[in-house]
């Protein structure tokens, strides 16, 4: 059984982040209403709090917060190769538009699964 309780999907959006102001960039890799993989050569520890902002695909933006899981580090240059170099995150608040964005696109998904 996966640990994260809640099925990702794979989607790529825009991500700020930072421990006192989202001011360091990467990108998600996969997404959940409680958690998310954010591809990033900025990695820090797990325990780490986080702020979070995320473009949704309709350019807004959303603020979360969340707790980096683990973390694996990959030299610069082999960042392209690699593929899980960045932080699992675990999303502590999410707030309405996060959440109902993770439904609609789960359920799309769903759709076209049938």
């Amino acid at each position: 059984m996966d640990k994260r309780g809640k099925d990702r999907v794979v989607k790529r959006l825009f991500v700020r982040f930072g421990i006192e102001k989202p001011d360091k960039v990467g990108f998600t890799e996969d997404i959940s209403s409680s958690g998310l993989f954010l591809k990033t050569s900025t990695v820090l520890e797990p325990g780490t709090p986080l702020r979070i902002e995320i473009e949704l695909s309709d350019h807004r933006f959303v603020r979360l917060t969340g707790e980096v899981v683990w973390s694996k580090k990959v030299p610069q240059h082999l960042l392209r190769l690699a593929k899980k170099s960045g932080m699992g995150i675990r999303l502590m608040q999410t707030g309405d538009d996060y959440e109902q964005f993770c439904t609609e696109l789960g359920n799309k998904i769903k759709g076209t699964a049938s």
